[in-house]
């Protein structure tokens, strides 16, 4: 059996009271005077002088308004790479049907089969842009010449009324603990 006690805890916190009495500070400023003068500045802006270049070339020829030259050689170079490429086709197949028998209906479909497939290029034209530059100066030259400036301060004296802050601290209530013991309550087997 098991006896337990139960205790009783009763806590009153301390209370600390506080009296703020806060400062305060005047400051009466006297008005001074200032004049200024000035004479008005020389400034000269000198703009540069360029030009822009555009060499739209490359989009010209893109969408075919090219230099017919340009065009011809790419064609020619286009015409000799699609036979090279068809020679090359033929000579494997002679070579397949050197070492195979009964592959030419083989072949056959094979060829047609390629014959069937359509290339497609389907993109915006032009694909490059033009070049544009600018040839000249890149900065507006600006010579500013300032003129004398005069400044006349008369200041008075400020006057300054302070009044300090205090802070009363005093106890509003006492803490406490107070522990009770009330005896066993349950009885455990």
């Amino acid at each position: 059996m098991i006896i337990r006690p139960l205790l009783k805890i009763d806590i009153t916190p301390a209370q600390l009271g506080l009296d703020i009495f806060p400062g305060s500070m005047r400051l009466e400023p006297s008005h001074a005077s200032m004049t200024l003068e000035q004479s008005q500045a020389v400034m000269r802006v000198q703009n540069p002088s360029g030009r822009l270049q555009i060499d739209n070339r490359a989009p010209r020829q893109e969408i075919g308004l090219g230099s017919p030259l340009v065009t011809a050689r790419e064609q020619a170079a286009a015409s000799i790479r699609v036979a090279q490429e068809g020679i090359a086709r033929r000579a494997r197949a002679g070579d397949r049907m050197m070492r195979q028998p009964n592959v030419i209906s083989i072949i056959a479909k094979e060829d047609h089969v390629a014959d069937t497939k359509v290339e497609t290029n389907v993109a915006l034209i032009p694909r490059s842009r033009p070049e544009i530059t600018y040839v000249g100066e890149l900065s507006t030259r600006i010579d500013f010449t300032p003129q004398t400036l005069s400044i006349q301060f008369t200041s008075k004296p400020l006057r300054l009324d302070v009044t300090t802050a205090a802070v009363d601290a005093y106890l509003k209530q006492r803490g406490s603990v107070k522990i009770e013991y009330i005896g066993p309550r349950e009885i455990w087997a």
